[in-house]
């Protein structure tokens, strides 16, 4: 009687085990997935800003009407409310980590000197904007929002092998106990 009782109590624990793991396993892969798409997310805003660069390579700002302002404003506009929905779901699956919503907030900063020094500008004057009067702040700024994207990706490595290292320390403790019984 006594070994059939502890042999369902084994079953028991390692059925709630089993369904511990499964749920931290769901976890894990929920917060990779949010962080990847942070930073894809990330990338296609850099590169819509790059796009914008683009347009003043001829030495001219185009009119806010031609069809290539139109396209890179657009992108500039997709990528930013992709990397907001991103960012939003991160925060959501991932609230504990500082060192990534501090990355986060600086690459939202960088985002915002760009449109204050001169993307809203362009988008006030038009035809008229000089591009050769923020050409140094936009180098600037533009290595600082690559930097910023760096430092995210960074982050979210570092949180991959936290949780990797928790999953695995746990995984190794029960198999060692396992192997010494």
């Amino acid at each position: 009687m006594f070994a059939a009782l502890f042999g369902f109590f084994g079953v028991l624990l390692g059925a709630i085990l089993t369904h511990l793991f499964a749920i931290s396993n769901e976890w894990r892969n929920r917060r990779m997935e949010a962080m990847v798409a942070t930073v894809t997310a990330s990338i296609r805003v850099l590169g819509a800003h790059e796009g914008i660069y683009r347009l003043f390579q001829g030495g001219k700002a185009p009119p806010l009407t031609d069809d290539r302002a139109i396209r890179a404003l657009t992108e500039r506009g997709d990528a930013f409310t992709e990397w907001r929905i991103a960012r939003a779901r991160l925060e959501i699956v991932v609230p504990d980590d500082k060192d990534l919503e501090e990355a986060i907030r600086g690459f939202n900063e960088t985002y915002k000197r760009a449109d204050d020094a001169w993307v809203s500008i362009y988008l006030k004057e038009g035809e008229d904007f000089r591009f050769d009067d923020v050409k140094d702040k936009q180098r600037e700024i533009w290595e600082d929002m690559r930097a910023a994207r760096h430092l995210i990706i960074n982050c979210c490595h570092v949180r991959s092998r936290q949780d990797a290292r928790w999953r695995e320390r746990i995984r190794l403790a029960l198999s060692n106990r396992l192997d010494d019984a």
